[in-house]
């Protein structure tokens, strides 16, 4: 066995003809704080194939340098906007399932949840979760289980957890 470049790899293995089946998803992300994990979330919606990474809060309060270079070659592979807008109907398209990936009394784990084709999901804050009124308007909450003694999760890593479990479910779909 030679290792081998992803690029290379993904060449012969084409995955992106799951997106002739199904839309592309949205990921939104809710007043994150720090630009390592915003970089972080670009590149992993940009690593699915999302047609968007939407960051609710303020532009001004964050160093777009830094995010960008988080983000890596991912910065200019998807859009990525931030936006005040608190109603996510506002945001969403219409017939897209707005998905929460948080810790609340009515989630279901993820693994056990058949997700929807036409998703956006969205995820909470590093340090406080989604706000909840953002959390009342989403159709559906999904939780991660984590065994191990830190019950949380980054992020971004989160966001990476959710939407390949996503990609897998929709990789069955015929």
């Amino acid at each position: 066995m030679t290792y081998i470049k992803s690029n290379e790899l993904f060449e012969r293995i084409p995955t992106e003809d799951l997106y002739e089946r199904i839309p592309r998803p949205i990921v939104i992300a809710d007043h994150l704080m720090t630009p390592d994990n915003m970089g972080a979330m670009i590149r992993i919606a940009d690593n699915i194939g999302a047609t968007e990474m939407c960051f609710l809060g303020e532009e001004s309060k964050h160093s777009l340098g830094k995010i960008r270079r988080a983000a890596a070659s991912s910065r200019g592979n998807i859009q990525w906007y931030f936006t005040e807008e608190t109603d996510l109907h506002k945001i969403v398209p219409e017939g897209k399932t707005i998905v929460a990936i948080e810790t609340a009394d009515n989630a279901t784990c993820i693994y056990d949840t058949a997700l929807p084709k036409d998703v956006a999901f969205i995820v909470g804050s590093e340090s406080h979760g989604l706000n909840e009124d953002l959390l009342k308007q989403c159709d559906m909450v999904v939780y991660i289980p984590v065994p191990g003694p830190t019950r949380s999760l980054n992020v971004s890593h989160a966001a990476a957890v959710a939407l390949f479990e996503w990609q897998r479910q929709m990789r069955g779909e015929r």
